[in-house]
């Protein structure tokens, strides 16, 4: 498992993502999880709006606990619906445990 910060063309920080076999979770502060994010997914590997730079589990942390990956309520209420329903959530100490064992 890889972790990435995620930029906007804006360089704000958007995202805290990790990328297991093709499957791209975003960290949701909101609810304290990383949910799958398919449309990060593709943005990755063939739009490309946004940046990714490479992280360490030490790093993914830090942003984590300043409150990256935190959405509006107002502006993203059917995601945060979703996410907030999501039956496979993976807890961040997991995501974290499992990028700091992987070579990639």
């Amino acid at each position: 498992m890889r972790l990435y910060l995620v930029k906007d063309e804006e360089e704000r920080l958007v995202w805290v993502a990790a990328l297991a076999h093709e499957t791209m979770y975003a960290y949701v502060a909101n609810t304290g999880k990383f949910h799958d994010n398919n449309a990060l997914r593709n943005d990755f590997y063939m739009v490309r709006r946004f940046t990714y730079e490479e992280i360490g589990p030490a790093e993914a942390r830090r942003l984590i606990g300043q409150g990256i990956g935190t959405l509006n309520e107002t502006d993203h209420p059917n995601a945060l619906v979703k996410w907030r329903a999501d039956p496979k959530p993976l807890a961040p100490a997991d995501v974290l445990s499992m990028a700091a064992g992987s070579n990639g």
